[in-house]
């Protein structure tokens, strides 16, 4: 229900940012937004609080507005998120306005994960493959995770490309506990 309700509330300033020809300073404005609340995590707190008044509330997040510089669109979608209690969901909405952003400029997000430090022109030829079989830019994040065992993983949105050899061996057992049993 959440993740539905933020997407909703995504895609609505994706379109007025598409419109405008700013949804890329919008993306930059919600995640500026967004840092702000992660390093102050009261102020979700206070507007959320049913103790304060709805005016209060929307006085408080339009002063953020004011002191970030956001532009009047991106201001009214956080007074319209505090107003419908949305704000909660502000982690969501910036996750999925980000996807569609990258939707729109043709860039593709993936995260690689692998048991040991890769040398950078492995990454640099990975991304250039899923370039080439895209015809996208793509972002590439990196994480080390020595439980892997060896081999890598590769995500791609909702696609995992697990090569691991840690999953090959779980497999593996799998196939010799079915010839078993």
């Amino acid at each position: 229900m959440k993740s539905s309700a933020a997407k909703r509330f995504a895609k609505a300033l994706i379109e007025i940012g598409t419109e405008e020809k700013a949804f890329e300073a919008y993306g930059k404005e919600l995640r500026s937004v967004l840092a702000v609340f992660k390093g102050n995590p009261d102020l979700e707190k206070v507007l959320l609080n049913p103790m304060y008044k709805l005016e209060e509330r929307k006085s408080l997040i339009e002063k953020v507005s004011a002191s970030l510089g956001l532009s009047p669109y991106v201001a009214k979608f956080m007074t319209i998120l505090v107003d419908t209690r949305n704000i909660r969901f502000l982690d969501e909405v910036v996750e999925a306005y980000s996807r569609m952003e990258d939707g729109l400029s043709g860039r593709l997000r993936a995260a690689i994960e692998a048991p040991m430090e890769l040398p950078e022109a492995l990454v640099d030829e990975i991304r250039s493959k899923l370039k080439g079989l895209t015809g996208k830019e793509v972002i590439l994040t990196y994480k080390n995770n020595p439980a892997l065992l060896g081999g890598l993983v590769l995500r791609i949105d909702n696609t995992i490309l697990d090569g691991s050899l840690k999953t090959q061996l779980e497999m593996m057992k799998e196939k010799i506990i079915e010839g078993v049993v």
